[in-house]
């Protein structure tokens, strides 16, 4: 039972994970870079982190 809670545990560190890289990506879009805020841009965004924690740990280092 704890392995299953270990497993739950760290699938939502996952997506937490993805969730602050994407804000911060979002900020820097919408700050830095001057595009619009929009609900397609956060989506956009919380993927490319998502896609980016997958790489990491996916990596053969």
């Amino acid at each position: 039972m704890s392995y299953l809670v270990n497993e739950i545990l760290l699938r939502l560190a996952k997506a937490l994970a993805a969730l602050v890289l994407a804000v911060v990506l979002w900020i820097v879009l919408v700050v830095v870079a001057g595009t619009a805020p929009s609900v397609e841009l956060a989506l956009l965004c919380w993927l490319s982190g998502a896609a980016f924690i997958l790489l990491v740990e996916s990596s053969p280092i």
